[in-house]
């Protein structure tokens, strides 16, 4: 509510809460059905009856009582449901919705907008009947017209202007009041301008004409509507006219005697019978509504037979109505009633679809019916029109007939046209349903062509005014007679090569069936002659056929032979006496004398076959009682050679059924004993079939019991003997208990065929699984695809081998457990002879049979591992270097000098095989012996008594001995390299270079070495004997190695020579290079790049002398394949290229400089006069802060030094410079007598504090050794400070006043006198107890913990301060030892 009228929801709910009453009451069932909500400004009546507004707040209104005025929005609840609102079905109880402005409006939105689409929609009405749906849709729509009509007419009414507001208020309806506005000009002139504009526009409304939308045909119903909105209208203007603001505009003028008023009065006359007649003629027209709705709703049939109802109540309106019964008025009705025919008659024709997609049958008929209509129409209207001529002269029934009839007559022409085209398409359309016609294709396809083109035509075939219809009709029947002159062609061409009878007429039926033209009619009643001749030539093959086979006729399959010979002749006489049969109707043929020879000819053939059937007929019976004897037989038989049970069931029994059964099937007479037979034939099938069904089970089962169980199953086996025996020897197929027999049969097979099921089971899942398991086990991995090394053969055959001996084990007892569970199965199984029991014997035997079995698995185990090691490890594999299957161990072929060996030996291959051997025949000693009588405790006794596994053992324990001798010749091979280790390297080499060889010498041995290796690496890598595969690749590796020793000897001398010159050139060039890149900056550059350029005019005479020799040792030693680096390679091909632009860089340089030399010689007199001063300032700050002032500490000093140092080498580069830079001019070199004395001072200084500084910090990393790792050190430490001793005694005298020398030779002096003191502690003897006498003596605690101790702990107890005491508790340490060992000892 607050959503719709646009409040807000406190407002609603404060409304809900003072309207509780009502509102529970409507909810609950006891209040009125509806409640009304409006949100307006409240409304009253005044004394004039107009609504006028109370305030000007709008409030929310609940409306308690019917004619409460709402002019704004009106939202309703209805209640559906009159026994209340239940809260579970709110939406089917109450319906809700909103009325804004015309009621009439809105109801009309609701009915024709929304309720009516959903019905229309509907396609499930339930149980309601379709025409009642039909009709109640009929009447929703006819209401939503209405509706539609009602609010249209609302709307469109005439509106006569209302006068102004304040002269309505101003003045009463009264006579007075109309005197007083009368007379004011103002009011009068508007009044009387109101009254004009209201003659105006009821003149238009009286000249108003029935306004027909362009386009359509109006039906009987627009009419009515017609009248009904004039109606509407008028009512409007006379409700208007009744209004307060009308009766003073009439008053006023009344009062005035104005033109309008006089004018106005003319008009109301008119204005009275004009609605006077609207409300006669809709009183009238609505008495046909009911007619006028079966001519819309209905269908042609409907209407044509509520024709004459419809017209008489047309004649009765024309009788009695005073306005409407005129001729015009009722060619205007009659008219519209014929287009509301002519939409009904297209309406039912086009509803089952377009014309060309219906059923044509059905469409002929119902153009038949519009056909109909359009005559049913006419004359009902003469009947009509002459009986109310005679009825009532004075008022004949009269109208323009042309303009009513006219339009249905030209529709019904168009329909009969219609009707014939379609009747000749629907016979040639019969065609169609015969293609199996050869030859009618054609035919179909020329129809199928002229129908297609009428198709095409673009316009509607039921438009009755285009006339190009006509046209194309005539072409139509042009083409179809066309077409019947081709089909009598085609059926004369049909019969002229008659193959069959029965074919041919068939053929005739059905052309008479499909052609029903009378054409074509007369054309098949000509052929039957010509079809009777052919069939005196089917006569004579019948009899010709009945000769030849009568003694062995043709039987169909499966049909029994008796049964068989009688159909055969009924299918001749069949084939003879259908066709008579129809030639017989023919009375025309059968009476012409050609036909009197071919009859005769028929009697006799017939004759001839019903005898025939007749004797088989009378042979069967006789043999009926003989056939019934075997029923007396036994059910079921032994095969005498066989001896298998066999279901005893005479075959001829079974024929004789067969041969009754089809015999009644033919309708030939079978006697009562036969027919006695054939009620018991399914008796007989079942009982066969089960028989034949137990037996093959029997049997079935039987082949599943291996002859070793029988005896175990004996007592089993003799039960169910005893329960087939009376099948045998008691029962016939004529016995009563068959079924009893059956049902003991059946339950005492299906008690042996589970237990032999269990059984088989049992031994083939448990027991022969696990033979076959067993048996198929291998004792030793050996895959074909891999070779083993020594230690990897012995470590997985073991891994194997146990899991295969625990694998048997568990076999093993799972067969004998499984041999238990069988016995105990066939002991305990239920059977129906408990006093016949299993023999211990039996039973002995079979565990016993199942125990050798498993001896028989293992053994032929034993026996596959060692054959599959024999195979593996013979000799029968080809030897060298190519093999079918891997060799069995990979061997190394090692150089142990002073000899080759292999790795590993013969012999411990050997032994390895041995033990494996061994372990195969130990994996039975777990496999316990059950089930033999008297047998061995485990099964390892058996085996290892078996002579083929004996014999194995022995063959597999001198299997390497075999290839001992080709292993020996194949090292022997290598003989010839022994020089290589046997001779001394150094002693050949020295002895060599004594000879002073020249650098042929040098390329003979490595010429002689090269081929060595050569042949070394030509050495296959894999060689096969037997079962070993040799690798040569370590023996490979080792001989080039100790070639390549020989070969790296004698070239390294001439390498290092080639590489110490090569390096020492290019390094040449590129130093060269750089320095004669050097940038010309100042005097320095000039001097530096002067002294380079000398240096290269030098070197360019001796410069052919060094690349020469450099290139030739480096082309022998690549020729000889010595190894050299990749870039010394680069660097001698670059040599002489690298010198040529070196000299092109030194003619540029020289260039440059002679160009600046001039600028330079005035630059340096200007600096070296500066550097004078700077090198007496540069001293002067050495003596006051440099390192040699007085007090100093050491490492201080250290600090100013090296500041100094780098200050110094600064200065110094300018006093190199600038002297040669004097040199270089030819000036005077300056001396500095400051920077040469500062320079000694420096260098002694440097030689003091570097030494100082090295002491300090490696006696300091000395102290962060864990003790544990001291008496390793200590000889080492003690070399290296002793070093440092001599380094500190070298120093100058007159550096050993400097506190620095000082404590340096300190520090050196007291590390060496405490080394031996570490040594005494770190002594073995040292206890706990001894270094706690070290730590009381010092008086210090010390963490003796390896990972926490360390000699700086030891450092920081001062132990020179107490050398004595600690020597003394060392010295004690080692005596105790000493002693503790004797008494050990």
């Amino acid at each position: 509510m607050a959503e719709a009228f646009g409040i807000e929801e406190s407002v609603v709910e404060k409304k809900l809460i003072v309207e509780k009453q009502h509102i529970n009451a409507f909810f609950e069932g006891s209040a009125p059905g509806a409640l009304r909500w409006s949100y307006q400004v409240p409304e009253e009546k005044n004394k004039d009856g107009a609504w006028v507004q109370k305030g000007t707040k709008p409030v929310l209104a609940l409306s308690h009582q019917q004619g409460e005025h709402v002019s704004g929005k009106c939202l309703f609840f209805v209640r559906v449901n009159p026994k209340g609102v239940n809260e579970k079905t709110l939406e089917t109880d109450l319906a809700v919705g909103e009325i804004q402005g015309s009621a009439l409006e809105t109801i009309k939105a609701l009915v024709a907008d929304l309720y009516l689409p959903i019905l229309q929609e509907q396609s499930s009405w339930g149980k309601m009947p379709v025409d009642h749906a039909k009709e109640f849709l009929a009447g929703a729509g006819k209401m939503a017209n209405i509706l539609a009509e009602a609010a249209s007419c609302l709307q469109g009414g005439v509106g006569l202007k209302k006068p102004d507001e304040r002269h309505v208020s101003q003045y009463d309806l009264r006579p007075g009041a109309f005197t007083q506005a009368a007379n004011e000009p103002e009011v009068a002139h508007h009044m009387e301008e109101c009254l004009t504009d209201w003659c105006s526009k009821v003149e238009q409304l009286l000249i108003q004409a029935n306004a027909i939308p362009p386009g359509e045909e109006p039906g009987p119903d627009t009419e009515i509507e017609y009248w009904r909105g004039h109606m509407a209208r008028f009512n409007s203007l006379s409700e208007q006219l009744k209004s307060r603001e009308c009766r003073l505009v009439l008053g006023v003028t009344g009062m005035m005697h104005s033109p309008a008023s006089k004018r106005w009065k003319g008009l109301e006359l008119k204005l009275s019978d004009a609605a006077n007649e609207a409300k006669d003629n809709v009183r009238y027209l609505g008495t046909l509504d009911k007619s006028f709705e079966v001519l819309r709703e209905g269908g042609p049939q409907q209407i044509l037979d509520s024709l004459h109802s419809l017209m008489q109540a047309v004649m009765t309106l024309y009788k009695i109505a005073r306005y409407y019964g005129t001729p015009q008025r009722m060619t205007t009705l009659f008219c519209k009633i014929t287009n509301q025919m002519i939409r009904s008659c297209k309406k039912a024709i086009l509803e089952p679809g377009k014309i060309w997609d219906q059923q044509k049958g059905k469409l002929i008929a119902n153009m038949q019916v519009c056909v109909k209509l359009c005559e049913a129409y006419k004359q009902q209207y003469i009947f009509m029109r002459d009986t109310m001529k005679a009825e009532t002269p004075e008022k004949p029934f009269e109208m323009d007939e042309r303009a009513v009839f006219l339009k249905f007559e030209l529709f019904a022409k168009r329909l009969n046209k219609l009707i014939e085209m379609f009747t000749t398409i629907h016979q040639f359309s019969s065609l169609e349903q015969h293609t199996h016609i050869a030859g009618l294709e054609g035919v179909l396809k020329s129809f199928h062509g002229i129908v297609d083109d009428v198709k095409r035509k673009p316009y509607d075939l039921l438009d009755y005014t285009r006339n190009q219809f006509d046209r194309d009709y005539l072409e139509f029947n042009v083409n179809v007679h066309d077409l019947e002159i081709s089909l009598q062609a085609f059926i004369n061409n049909s019969f002229e090569n008659i193959t069959s009878t029965d074919h041919a007429l068939s053929l005739l039926a059905q052309f008479h069936a499909i052609l029903q033209r009378g054409a074509l009619k007369q054309e098949l009643d000509s052929k039957y002659q010509v079809i009777f001749q052919h069939y005196a030539h089917d006569l004579e093959a019948v009899q010709a056929q009945y000769e030849a086979y009568k003694h062995k006729p043709p039987v169909p399959r499966n049909a029994p032979p008796i049964a068989g010979n009688i159909m055969w002749s009924r299918q001749l006489l069949r084939r003879i006496e259908e066709p008579m049969q129809r030639f017989a109707q023919n009375k025309m043929l059968m009476n012409m004398k050609e036909s009197k020879k071919v009859i005769k000819m028929y009697n006799r053939v017939a004759k001839a076959l019903v005898e025939f059937e007749t004797l088989w007929h009378q042979a069967w019976l006789k043999g009926i009682e003989q056939q019934r004897a075997g029923l007396q037989a036994p059910l079921l038989v032994r095969h005498p050679d066989t001896g298998q049970l066999l279901v005893n069931l005479d075959k001829e029994i079974m024929q004789l059924i067969r041969e009754a059964k089809y015999l009644q099937l033919i309708g030939i007479h079978v006697p009562e004993a036969a027919r006695t037979l054939l009620l018991q034939e399914e008796k007989f099938k079942y009982y066969f079939a089960q028989l034949s069904f137990a037996v093959r089970e029997y049997k079935e089962v039987m082949a599943h019991v291996q002859p070793i169980f029988k005896p175990l199953l004996k007592p089993h086996l003799e039960d169910m003997e005893t329960k087939v025996a009376p099948g045998m020897f008691i029962l016939t197929w004529t016995s009563m208990n068959i079924d009893g027999y059956l049902h003991r049969f059946k339950q005492g097979l299906a008690r042996l065929k589970e237990l032999v099921r269990k059984l088989v089971d049992i031994v083939d899942n448990r027991v022969v699984a696990n033979l076959d398991a067993v048996q198929k086990t291998l004792l030793v991995e050996l895959p074909g695809d891999r070779s083993f090394s020594y230690e990897e053969f012995i470590t997985a055959q073991a891994k194997f081998q146990k899991r295969q001996a625990d694998q048997l084990t568990i076999r093993n007892e799972e067969v004998a457990r499984a041999i238990e569970d069988v016995i105990m199965l066939v002991q305990t199984a239920p059977r129906e002879n408990p006093d016949v029991a299993v023999e211990e014997k039996e039973v002995d035997l079979f565990r016993s049979y199942y125990s050798s079995l498993m001896y028989r698995s293992i053994l032929t185990a034993t026996q596959r591992s060692f054959a599959a090691m024999k195979r593996r490890l013979g000799s029968k594999t080809a030897t060298g270097i190519f093999y079918m299957e891997r060799p069995f161990f990979d061997v190394d072929v090692e150089l142990k000098l002073p000899s080759i060996a292999l790795n590993p030996t013969l012999d411990g291959i050997q032994e390895a095989v041995n033990s494996t051997a061994k372990a195969i025949l130990q994996a039975s000693h777990k496999l316990r012996c059950w089930g033999m009588i008297n047998g061995p405790p485990c099964y390892y006794d058996l085996i290892a008594r078996d002579k083929e596994v004996v014999k194995s053992v022995l063959l597999l324990t001198g299997s390497v001995e075999g290839i001992k001798h080709q292993v020996a010749e194949y090292l022997s091979n290598f003989d010839k390299y022994s020089f290589l280790w046997t001779q001394n390297l150094q002693a050949t080499y020295e002895a060599f270079m004594k000879t002073n060889p020249s650098l042929e010498a040098f390329e003979g041995e490595l010429k002689k070495y090269m081929a060595i290796e050569t042949e070394i690496a030509a050495i296959p890598s894999v060689y096969n004997i037997g079962s070993l595969s040799l690798t040569t690749l370590p023996l490979k590796t080792s001989l080039k190695s100790e070639a390549a020793s020989w070969k790296a000897q004698f070239a390294q001398n001439l390498h290092s020579q080639s590489a110490e010159d090569l390096k020492a050139f290019d390094a040449y060039i590129r130093d060269t290079t750089l320095k004669l890149n050097r940038k010309v900056e100042d005097l320095e550059d000039v001097r530096y790049l002067v002294t380079v350029l000398n240096e290269v005019r030098e070197r360019e005479a001796d410069i052919d002398a060094l690349i020469a020799p450099i290139e030739d040792m480096y082309s022998l030693l690549l020729r000889y394949e010595v190894r050299v680096p990749k870039e010394e390679t680069g660097m001698v091909s670059d040599l002489r290229y690298g010198w040529k632009k070196l000299r092109k860089l030194a003619t540029d340089t020289s260039d440059n400089l002679a160009r600046l030399q001039a600028g330079f010689k005035r630059e340096l007199i200007k600096e070296v006069k500066a550097f004078v001063q700077d090198a007496q300032a540069f001293r002067h700050d050495w003596e006051v802060n440099g390192p040699m002032v007085p007090g100093l500490d050491p490492m201080e000093a250290v600090d100013r030094l090296k500041k100094f140092q780098q200050m110094f080498e600064v200065r110094k580069r300018k006093w190199e410079n600038y002297s040669s830079g004097e040199e270089l001019f030819g000036l005077p070199v300056t001396s500095y007598p400051e920077l040469e004395q500062t320079e000694k001072e420096i260098s002694m200084l440097d030689r003091l504090y570097t030494l100082y500084v090295t002491v300090i910090s490696t006696i300091k990393g000395y102290g962060d050794y864990f003790w544990a790792d001291v008496v390793e050190k200590v000889d080492e430490w003690g070399e290296q400070v002793l070093q440092y001793q001599a380094q500190c005694k070298k120093l100058p005298k007159a550096s050993r006043d400097w506190p620095a020398y000082v404590k340096c030779r300190d520090i050196i002096d007291n590390f060496l006198e405490m080394l031996p003191l570490f040594q005494a502690l770190a002594h073995k003897a040292m206890r706990e107890r001894h270094w706690k006498a070290v730590m009381q003596t010092t008086g210090k605690e010390l963490q003796l913990a390896e990972d926490v101790f360390k000699l700086q702990h030891l450092l920081d107890l001062n132990i020179l301060q107490h050398k004595e005491e600690i020597e003394e508790i060392t010295t004690a340490a080692v005596k105790e030892e000493q002693i503790e060992t004797k008494l050990g000892g």
